[in-house]
């Protein structure tokens, strides 16, 4: 029998950006406990206890970006037995694919009373199946890029024009996604990736769909769901200095999308939603070519755009995540969902270091409004990694973006 949510009710939360997730279980009232990659300086007023992967380490992010799936396991589980009796586990951003490590966790929670809130594991790898997702959708009708698996790509011969993508089936954040405009770029890349275990059977090759990223957050009980909301996805952005081509630098929330447009992402995204059984709050990717939403990927967990959803809807997103996962909350997070109307929009924008940035100026950027996932000015900054996030609300899409953008002015002036 599940306990109903009281007011002191504590959580573990682990991921590679958990500052988000903490600000809003704290507003509901939860004791928390985090595992979290960076450990920015506004994560610790929100946590009762916490773990830093590079502290821990004592390592950067580029040393444990490819590999630091298998540390956030490991310290969820130190803080677990340090706090046994924490009510609820919740898995962010970092362990979409680790499915190893998060049978793991999973084990571990299980001889406690610690529930679980995230979608179970046959569940997720049925999300993360690339290719069973577009079959199933072309087989009701929908447009989806043409794919194929990279072995099969090199048998076929496959008639697939340039440019198109490689990337990883599974793949986070636009970690392992690259276009490729010739031939001579495909060698050379996969010259690169052999050099780090490339293994053909994990990657795809699909068609380049040329248009506008957007994404669908989904609230479920597992049963029934309902549209949170339909995002912009801002992505690879020269002037956020992304460091790669298809990283994720954020979002507007609302997308401000045609009533067309919304009506199509929204139906596949309750359909998938169903299909697989999710539960929570989880996303869903496409690009929007011609009016029309390709699909992409499944996210299936609490995406990245979670904070400039509940700033426009003024609700906390996350207690209902949790109210999901526990029975007869159902009707009333229906009844707020579909009872709030956006009356604002959000941008949210993540800034990567133009150049190495020394930590003596680091509190100067701090300082600034609206500036959250602040780096702790204790050591410099490298190029390329994640600086700090803009959240900037307004009346109307574009005074929220260009609102955002002058927050970014502001730290390019900081930084020279």
């Amino acid at each position: 029998m599940h306990k109903m949510v009281k007011k002191s009710n504590s959580i573990l939360v682990v991921g590679f950006n958990t500052r988000p997730l903490a600000f809003s279980l704290n507003k509901a009232g939860y004791n928390i406990y985090a595992v979290d990659f960076f450990g920015d300086l506004d994560l610790y007023p929100y946590v009762d206890d916490y773990i830093i992967v590079i502290k821990a380490l004592k390592s950067n992010y580029n040393s444990l970006k490819e590999k630091y799936s298998i540390f956030l396991a490991q310290f969820a589980l130190e803080l677990h037995r340090k706090h046994r009796n924490v009510d609820f586990l919740l898995i962010g951003s970092g362990l979409d694919d680790a499915y190893k490590e998060r049978e793991k966790i999973l084990d571990e929670i299980k001889s406690f009373n610690t529930i679980s809130v995230n979608n179970e594991l046959q569940v997720i790898k049925k999300s993360r199946d690339i290719k069973y997702l577009l079959e199933f959708l072309k087989s009701l009708g929908y447009k989806v890029p043409l794919s194929f698996s990279f072995e099969n790509f090199r048998l076929l011969n496959a008639n697939l024009e340039y440019p198109f993508i490689l990337k990883k089936k599974r793949s986070a954040g636009g970690i392992n996604v690259f276009k490729v405009e010739h031939e001579k770029k495909l060698t050379s890349l996969i010259r690169i990736l052999e050099k780090k275990k490339f293994i053909p059977s994990e990657w795809l090759v699909q068609e380049y769909i040329e248009g506008i990223p957007v994404s669908c957050t989904v609230i479920s009980d597992g049963k029934e769901c309902e549209v949170i909301s339909i995002n912009r996805q801002i992505i690879g952005e020269k002037f956020l200095y992304a460091p790669k081509d298809f990283m994720y630098c954020g979002n507007i929330v609302p997308a401000g999308l045609s009533i067309d447009e919304e009506k199509i992402i929204s139906e596949i995204s309750m359909l998938l939603t169903k299909e697989l059984g999710l539960q929570g709050i989880n996303g869903f990717d496409f690009v929007l070519k011609d009016n029309y939403p390709y699909f992409m990927e499944c996210n299936p967990r609490i995406p990245g755009s979670i904070r400039a959803s509940e700033s426009v809807l003024n609700l906390n997103l996350l207690d209902l995540h949790i109210k999901c996962f526990i029975p007869n909350e159902w009707k009333n997070i229906k009844k707020l969902i579909k009872s709030t109307i956006p009356k604002t929009f959000a941008t949210k924008l993540v800034f990567f270091a133009p150049k190495d940035i020394e930590k003596r100026i680091l509190s100067k950027i701090n300082n600034l409004e609206f500036v959250y996932d602040k780096t702790e000015p204790t050591k410099d900054v490298l190029k390329g990694e994640p600086l700090c996030t803009v959240l900037y609300v307004a009346k109307d899409y574009l005074a929220s973006f260009n609102g955002a953008k002058k927050i970014i002015n502001e730290i390019e002036r900081i930084i020279g």
